[in-house]
């Protein structure tokens, strides 16, 4: 694991770098989008290592399959028993990655960038946004075809969700996840997403990654999905990143990991 953890310690450095220069945005709610999220390098690598649509499962509600009960939306969990069926070399990539995202220092450069949407939420001082704790659950997602979610807030169990984008080159950027706000303006009623006025679509494009608080009360609320993709060959490859409040929603492998020395290596060389 030497290997993985040299080159997560790496990728952490270069990430909490991207965070830290980028620009915090509270409209439609308070959100961040990051641009050279990973390593140059390690992206190009990244996007080799991607498991073929076979490794993937299906993911998503019932109602958003196919008739013929196929899914337009797939996942490949990042769990140690997923990444063990991979060969040698993509295994060791995903697990530097993997833990990368798990790292607290990239936790704390995320939430003291969306801190007015967590100071909101836990009513605290924004300053204190960073130390909250959160549990880190990367996942790689496919999407193909008419693939649609309907406008949501995400659920309180989550603290930040994080979704970085992997496509080839920059030439589908209105791929992106979409950020809302109610509306009743019957041009908003009348198409989609019904009832919303599409304030932000982040851009799909090349090392790219977006993650807001997640904000689900009466007076603001984190309103997000996507729009039905083009019915063409389209294909969005992303990793979500979300942060739980409770570890049991987490993956465990990523703290299992560092507790047997991965993050605390990490951790040293970022300092």
């Amino acid at each position: 694991m030497s290997g993985s953890a040299s080159l997560s310690s790496r990728i952490v450095s270069h990430m909490v770098e991207s965070v830290c220069a980028s620009t915090a945005q509270t409209d439609p709610f308070p959100h961040v989008i990051v641009g050279d999220f990973f390593p140059s390098d390690v992206y190009d690598d990244l996007l080799d290592a991607l498991p073929p649509d076979e490794q993937y499962e299906k993911f998503g509600y019932a109602k958003f399959h196919a008739k013929d009960g196929s899914s337009n939306r797939r996942r490949f969990g990042m769990e140690d028993k997923w990444l063990d069926r991979l060969p040698t070399a993509q295994r060791s990539l995903l697990y530097a990655v993997r833990q990368a995202l798990g790292s607290n220092l990239v936790k704390r450069a995320v939430f003291a960038k969306v801190s007015a949407g967590l100071a909101f939420r836990f009513g605290m001082p924004e300053s204190e946004a960073s130390d909250l704790d959160g549990y880190a659950l990367p996942e790689l997602f496919r999407e193909f075809a008419c693939y649609r979610i309907k406008p949501h807030p995400d659920t309180r169990r989550k603290v930040v969700t994080m979704q970085i984008s992997l496509p080839r080159d920059n030439s589908q950027p209105q791929l992106g996840t979409e950020f809302y706000r109610r509306s009743l303006n019957p041009v908003h009623l009348m198409r989609e997403p019904h009832g919303f006025e599409v304030v932000k679509c982040t851009p799909y494009v090349r090392n790219s990654a977006y993650a807001f608080s997640v904000l689900n009360k009466i007076t603001w609320k984190s309103w997000h999905g996507r729009s039905t993709l083009p019915a063409n060959d389209v294909v969005r490859n992303t990793i979500l990143n979300i942060w739980y409040t409770n570890e049991a929603d987490a993956n465990r492998d990523v703290y299992r990991q560092a507790g047997e020395g991965t993050q605390s290596l990490v951790q040293a060389a970022a300092a």
